[in-house]
């Protein structure tokens, strides 16, 4: 996260140039600069790299949950041939 910077200056006299009477404009160009001032702002950098986290995770889950595929995959083949060797017994083949 970083902090986003803000001119008061500027935007102060921005407002008493629009008209705003200069108390007014101090006050208000404050109350921006405290809000302004205590809000984590996020970077493309910060976005990035929470998102290059993400991608890690999928990528790791979908490791996982292939192997866990591959998995049952061979137990049902198992099965299946146990199965029919079964049957084929059975029939006496």
């Amino acid at each position: 996260m970083s902090t986003t910077t803000f001119d008061t200056l500027a935007t102060a006299h921005s407002l008493e140039s629009a008209g705003m009477a200069p108390a007014q404009a101090k006050a208000v160009t404050q109350a921006i600069g405290n809000a302004v001032g205590s809000a984590d702002t996020v970077t493309r950098a910060d976005l990035d790299a929470a998102v290059a986290g993400l991608r890690a995770d999928m990528a790791s889950q979908e490791t996982r949950m292939m192997r866990a595929l591959y998995t049952v995959g061979a137990a049902l083949l198992a099965a299946q041939v146990a199965a029919v060797f079964a049957l084929l017994r059975l029939l006496g083949g």
